[in-house]
């Protein structure tokens, strides 16, 4: 019995077997070393390969899951495999296809022959929304240059490989091509000994040789960036990968600013030149000046500085345009009229409806075509004519009448079939290829390898990771040259990550990252043991003093949220239903459910700085939390239980956090967040428990929930060995140098990490961030818990308290505004 008895031939070609099922040449190799192989020890590859993705964080996002949006990536162990010779000619017609897309960029945005020669319709240039006007005829002939080029090919029923899209606007799929190979060459050995294919090592040294080169004009130490939409966007981590083996700076819109017909890149210690940029941003939303005003992905006034030629931009503002489907019909005449060629690569056939008789055609043939609009951006919605009814061919049949030049008529083809390993069984699934290149001088080096995607069943001709299918690697049999001096792979060159060079949006993410985090474990420490409290109430014979001391407990608990009026509200209302929602609601500003949300969106911002454990840790807390909010629980001790779960994970990510990141890459800025935060939450703690005269007993029960709710009782009575006591507790939480706790050790600390901050000459005068830190420090040193306890014998509030803790917290909130003018926001740049 074989493992590929259920490969049978039910597509028109297959890339293992022959129309005899007989294996192909280039295969038999790899067929006997996997029909030497059980399914068992398949299924140990490939928990191997999805241990060693998990482990790199390989993920791929999916939008509006309600799971959570970061997904393994998944590659099957069994390859791609094309001979040298089929690849060599593969290789020509790419280089002549982005040689000819470059063609008709140029003239697309300059002279337009092709549209008043009459070999491209107009329609399809100018109702493209990829068409950007903005961009027409600059001076600089040169911006009108794709230096980056992937395209969509697969086989089609006669064998011959077709071209299924041009990929131009931001390429996608490089990063996760390179890291298929890397994982794939960890299995090699094992499943597929002695088989020889070509490496990648020399495309990417080359492909990052040409950025450097492009962008060192001007500069002999250029800056080059990838702008990225963040962390959300479906490959993020691609984008974060290829940062890294490029030697680029990945920023967001945010990070970055023009001045003076220049791009700059916000960091610490000012503004830094950007030399060149790889976007995979969209051109509509590039810049909200002149393009979409509603874009916060770009960077206002971009469009000048590159009009200016004062920044290369690899794949410029426009080239979209090259994306549409509406110029294949034309593409042969277009190689005819611009190269005198034919085309090398053919395409799918393919009917533009703006005329007359191709549209003719399109609805009398619908139900056996493809119907797509010439537009992705407008509508990526594809019609399967043969699967449509009556009632919705009639529907599209309207829709393609009343604007036919927005639309196309495609035939259906079949992909190739490949075997595929997927739950324990080897089946065909049809498959595509994704190639990617790079302009070297004249011409476009093609890599010997490419990014495989396989659809998610067997009789699915839709192949995307969004819609479940999964990867392989290319495989290019044949031996390459040597790359043994190329250690791409191995080393990285030295990148500096001094404090005063890592970007504005980064320090701020790392900034509230400590704010967040330190906000969301007080919150769930002052519910948990508010709740624990309320359930407590009936252990006491007298509970009257728990009941009123609990109900401050609670009002305090709406302060430090600020969730008003919560516990503040004049009618009454349920404490056990508000404190569940406290916990749970995560549309309600201030909640614990809320605060962890967005902790959530820093976390994605800074996990390129973070080790695997801190990912795994907040993945899984995300994930318990995620089914905690949506489970039926009846037991106020499961929420309970579900809230000391979560402070376990939240101070394992705190320690993790600790040990991923050093002073140089911004814990710094993240020790300032932490130390802001906490300060902060313990002077709204000490305003709404310990302001308010109360009577012996009740003062006594509050002070104990004041040191136990701050994790601090053991430690007070470890230095004071003596019964409770407000002007003890004050003195301790307030004035006592040696508590790490306590505000005066936090605002030393806090005082000395500002000092470390980059700035701008040898300024001997305190910055207007630390002069607030200061104020607050000297009050501490100079007042005395007997001073702040003064009140007359009439009076129920300890007004010399509330006013100094007051104050202090005003000159905290200022210290962060101050923090936000200086560094991250660069007002004054």
């Amino acid at each position: 019995m074989s493992i590929f008895d259920s490969c049978k031939l039910e597509a028109s070609f297959d890339e293992m077997f022959d129309k005899d099922c007989n294996v192909k040449e280039q295969w038999k190799e790899i067929f006997n070393n996997l029909e030497k192989t059980d399914i068992k020890q398949l299924e140990q590859k490939q928990t191997e390969i999805d241990w060693r993705l998990e482990d790199n964080g390989v993920t791929y996002n999916i939008y509006n899951d309600p799971e959570g949006t970061n997904r393994r990536w998944n590659l099957d162990p069994i390859p791609f495999v094309l001979t040298s010779e089929e690849w060599e000619e593969i290789t020509k017609g790419l280089k002549q296809r982005a040689k000819l897309l470059n063609l008709i960029f140029k003239d697309l945005y300059t002279e337009q022959r092709l549209i008043k020669e009459g070999i491209v319709p107009a329609e399809i240039i100018f109702a493209h929304k990829s068409f950007i006007p903005e961009v027409f005829n600059f001076e600089n002939p040169d911006y009108y240059t794709m230096r980056y080029y992937a395209a969509d090919i697969s086989r089609g029923p006669n064998g011959k490989f077709w071209v299924i899209n041009d990929r131009t606007q931001s390429p996608s799929g490089l990063g996760y091509a390179i890291e298929n190979r890397l994982t794939m060459n960890s299995v090699l050995n094992d499943l597929y000994p002695n088989i020889e294919i070509q490496k990648i090592a020399k495309f990417i040294e080359g492909f990052k040789n040409m950025l450097k080169k492009i962008a060192s004009k001007t500069n002999d130490h250029p800056l080059v960036t990838l702008l990225s939409p963040g962390p959300h966007n479906e490959t993020y981590f691609e984008h974060s990968y290829l940062s890294s083996f490029l030697d680029l700076t990945l920023v967001q819109g945010e990070d970055l600013l023009t001045k003076n017909n220049q791009l700059w890149l916000k960091s610490l210690s000012g503004l830094k030149k950007v030399d060149a940029i790889i976007r995979r941003v969209d051109s509509k939303f590039c810049d909200p000046l002149e393009l979409r005003n509603d874009s916060r992905l770009g960077v206002a006034g971009l469009l000048n500085v590159v009009r200016e030629d004062n920044v290369c931009m690899i794949n410029p503002i426009g080239v979209g345009i090259l994306e549409n489907i509406g110029l294949n019909p034309f593409m042969k005449n277009i190689a005819k009229f611009l190269l005198d060629e034919e085309l090398i690569l053919p395409q799918i056939a393919t009917w533009w409806c703006g005329q007359k008789k191709e549209l003719d055609f399109v609805i009398k043939n619908i139900r056996t075509l493809l119907i797509k609009k010439i537009d992705k951006t407008d509508d990526i919605e594809v019609y399967f004519g043969n699967q449509l009814n009556d009632e919705e061919i009639i529907k599209l049949t309207e829709k393609i009448s009343k604007s036919p030049h927005y639309y196309v008529g495609q035939e259906i083809i079949d992909f190739s079939t490949i075997p595929s390993f997927h739950k324990g069984k080897v089946e065909p699934r049809n498959a595509v290829i994704r190639a990617f290149g790079y302009l070297e001088e004249e011409d476009f080096e093609i890599m010997p390898s490419g990014l495989v995607r396989v659809s998610a069943s067997k009789d699915s001709l839709v192949v995307s990771n969004q819609k479940g299918g999964t990867s392989k690697d290319l495989w290019i049999l044949g031996k390459s040259e040597d790359t043994s001096n190329i250690n791409i792979f191995k080393s990285r060159e030295f990148i500096d990550t001094r404090l005063e060079n890592i970007s504005t949006k980064r320090a701020e993410n790392l900034f509230w990252l400590g704010r967040y985090l330190n906000r969301a474990i007080t919150m769930a420490r002052m519910i948990r043991f508010n709740l624990k409290s309320m359930l407590n109430i009936n252990r006491y014979e007298d509970n009257t003093n728990a009941k009123q001391a609990t109900k401050i407990l609670n009002i305090s608990l709406t302060h430090l949220s600020m969730t008003y009026p919560g516990f503040l509200e004049e009618k009454e209302i349920k404490p056990i239903v508000e404190i569940i929602d406290l916990i749970q609601n995560n549309n309600r500003s201030g909640t614990l459910s809320f605060t962890l949300s967005m902790l959530a969106n820093i976390n994605a911002n800074v996990k390129n700085l973070l080790t695997m454990e801190a990912w795994r840790i907040f993945e899984r807390m995300q994930k318990e939390w995620f089914t905690y909010n949506k489970r039926q629980i009846v037991s106020n001790r499961d929420h309970i239980n579900e809230l000391d779960k979560i402070l376990i994970y939240l101070m394992a990510y705190k320690e993790l956090i600790d040990e991923s990141i050093f002073k140089e890459q911004g814990l710094i800025l993240y020790d300032i967040g932490c130390k802001i935060e906490v300060s902060q939450l313990l002077i709204s703690k000490l305003r709404s428990l310990l302001t308010k005269k109360h009577d012996m007993l009740l003062e006594y029960d509050i002070l104990d929930s004041m040191l136990n709710s701050y994790e601090s009782y053991n430690s007070y009575r470890a230095y004071y060995q003596s019964t409770l006591e407000l002007e003890n507790v004050l003195e301790f939480l307030l004035f006592n140098t040696k508590y790490p706790k306590s505000l005066i050790y936090i605002l030393e600390d806090l005082s000395s990490n500002l000092k470390d901050l980059p700035r701008d000459g040898k300024n001997y005068h305190l910055s207007s961030f630390e002069e607030p830190i200061f104020k607050s420090y000297s009050m501490l040193r100079v007042s005395s818990t007997k001073k702040l306890l003064e009140i007359e014998e009439d009076e129920v509030i300890y007004k010399n308290l509330d006013k100094f803790l007051s104050e202090i917290s005003d000159n905290l909130a200022l210290t962060s505004e101050e923090l936000t003018k200086t560094y991250f926001s660069h007002y004054n740049e």
